[in-house]
């Protein structure tokens, strides 16, 4: 017999079953999540901790008439499948495929396209004040994980909201994870009998706490919001990774972001773990920093396992500091310890990074603090897709006054890179690809501390054409220069300030193709530019980057080479360019 989600093509489907099966329908999903997880990998913890949650709001809320926004929709796999989803559920995060995260374009049940966490409140917010102003029915729901309210922006949101006196309903999916444990007071809060207090005093109806697993607690609690005509949240408390016992036991992240994996012998088998990345390199030159000097220490917005500072934090509680899902916060914080005289180096990712430009530019750019930021993700970053591409820090970073852009080609740049930037009485980044080391070529030295300028890999006797590279792609172009006579190669190692002697003598040859994994437009390509114009020398230049759209997520191995980022794509810019082509 088929079972109960097999049935369900919509969510007037979850509505119209009998209460007696909803129990056995959530039991289908989790089974569902676990095994997608197992062949695709995702976000597993979450989104097993929410299937009541889930299935409770399709029971009472009539979507897309009514419209479910879910911060960041690491949680929201049960809703994918409740809407017609399923069975594409296996093409999950693939090129061509389902969307990581949830995407209006994928689906009308998808009210919001979000992959960055706190936004949900402030777009319901606006979502039901715009249906107020056009006439148009129906509720909406703002579904936040309790790792948001780290964030300023979901208190901006909350903060309007309660003064709005809208029916604005909020459910909260307090499993008090946001990848790992949350930090701060917040969280603390939210389990005593404060957390009434505290939303009531935003100007909320506070219903709660609710068991976030009992299906008949949850319905009752949402109908009751749903009557509601003002600001109500709902406090679900809920164990991220539930039904799963090696996510339960997973004390660090309940099974965030788990698999590929399969059982054997009744016990999980993980796929196995691959090269050392530069995440982990870098960690372990930080740490190496740390253990000489007691100045530096470490920061991150919610990203210990992401940017590989889990042993850090172990050998160093006091130095490393987890300050949530907060970017802002964590930039200025950084740009205070550097003011008291410390060495703060902020590892977040590039991303991430976007949403604290200001406090970059305000709060350490514009008094010269000495503060390193650690970006990693720089560049394309695979399945996370759009939201998550590391495409902009270079076009973004490079104009700041006073900042310099490092990135490494190889891990053994990573140490001399870091002791630059530690020495520096100004701010640096150090940008970095989420992948494997690659290999140090063969008489490709990585240098001392302090480094200066641009490295050549390789200079050709009698040059026609220059590659001038930016991090690892470095490697392709050194291995297409072996075989093209004339050819040279320029890793420019810093972005900003540009080596400006070394990349005119670049131009000299007559012919320079950039290459960047992230936007031409605003790039090293176009710094490289202003340079030539600004000199007054015209080589023929071709740029080579990501292209002037989002690019969507699928495996970043093949996209680099559909953009022209690996070595045959390398070949044919610089053979096109020699043969007429133009910029």
């Amino acid at each position: 017999m088929a079972g109960v989600l097999a049935r369900i093509a919509s969510p007037s489907d979850v509505r119209a079953l009998p209460e007696a099966e909803l129990p056995a329908l959530c039991e289908e999903l989790r089974e569902d999540i676990i095994s997608l997880c197992g062949r695709v990998g995702g976000h597993l913890g979450a989104s097993l901790g929410a299937v009541e949650l889930i299935v409770a709001l399709h029971r009472v809320f009539h979507s897309p008439t009514d419209a479910l926004l879910f911060d960041v929709g690491h949680q929201a796999y049960a809703h994918k499948l409740l809407t017609g989803r399923r069975e594409r559920m296996h093409t999950l995060r693939q090129a061509g495929g389902l969307a990581p995260f949830l995407d209006p374009r994928e689906s009308p049940h998808d009210a919001l396209l979000a992959g960055h966490s706190c936004t949900a409140v402030s777009a319901a917010l606006g979502m039901l004040e715009g249906r107020r102003v056009l006439g148009k029915r129906g509720h909406v729901v703002a579904v936040l994980g309790d790792g948001g309210l780290t964030g300023g922006l979901t208190f901006e949101g909350l903060n309007n909201a309660g003064g709005s006196h809208l029916p604005l309903v909020v459910v909260l999916n307090d499993n008090q994870m946001s990848i790992s444990a949350n930090v701060g007071a917040i969280p603390a809060l939210l389990r005593t009998r404060g957390a009434r207090t505290f939303f009531e005093g935003l100007g909320f109806t506070y219903v709660g706490p609710v068991d976030g697993h009992d299906l008949g607690a949850l319905v009752h609690a949402l109908r009751e919001a749903k009557v509601s005509s003002r600001p109500v949240v709902v406090h679900a408390l809920t164990l991220k990774g539930k039904g799963f016992p090696p996510a339960e036991a997973d004390a660090q992240t309940r099974g965030h972001a788990m698999g590929p994996y399969e059982w054997r012998d009744g016990k999980l088998v993980r796929s196995r773990k691959g090269q050392r990345t530069f995440s982990e390199a870098f960690a372990a030159v930080l740490e190496d920093a740390m253990a000489k000097d007691s100045r530096v220490v470490a920061v991150t917005p919610a990203m210990l396992e992401g940017s590989a500072l889990n042993e850090l934090k172990a050998r160093f509680p006091d130095r490393v500091h987890d300050v949530g899902i907060a970017e802002q916060h964590a930039v200025t914080f950084s740009a205070g310890l550097a003011a008291a005289g410390a060495r703060p180096v902020c590892a977040i990712y590039s991303t991430f990074l976007q949403r604290a430009y200001d406090q970059v530019i305000h709060d350490v750019c514009l008094p010269g603090l000495p503060v390193v930021f650690a970006v990693d993700r720089a560049g394309l970053v695979g399945a996370d897709g759009a939201t998550h591409q590391g495409t902009y820090d270079v076009a973004s970073l490079r104009p700041l006054p006073g900042l310099q852009l490092w990135s490494p080609m190889v891990g053994e740049d990573l140490a001399p890179m870091l002791a630059t930037a530690l020495a520096a009485p100004h701010p640096s980044v150090l940008r970095f690809p989420r992948g494997t080391l690659p290999p140090l070529p063969p008489d490709v030295f990585a240098g001392e501390a302090p480094l200066a300028g641009a490295r050549w890999l390789r200079r050709a006797e009698r040059p026609r054409l220059t590659l001038v590279t930016l991090g690892p792609l470095g490697i392709a172009a050194l291995e297409v220069a072996r075989s093209e006579p004339g050819w040279s190669v320029l890793d420019a190692r810093c972005a900003s300030p540009l080596d400006e002697a070394a990349l005119l003598e670049a131009a000299a040859c007559g012919h320079v193709v950039v290459v960047e994994e992230g936007t031409t437009r605003g790039g090293l390509g176009g710094a490289v530019l202003e340079l030539y114009a600004a000199r007054g020398v015209t080589p023929r230049v071709r740029l080579v980057g990501l292209p002037d759209t989002f690019v969507p997520h699928g495996d970043a191995r093949v996209q680099r080479a559909e953009l022209g980022l690996d070595a045959a794509g390398l070949l044919r810019a610089g053979r096109e360019l020699l043969e007429g082509g133009g910029r």
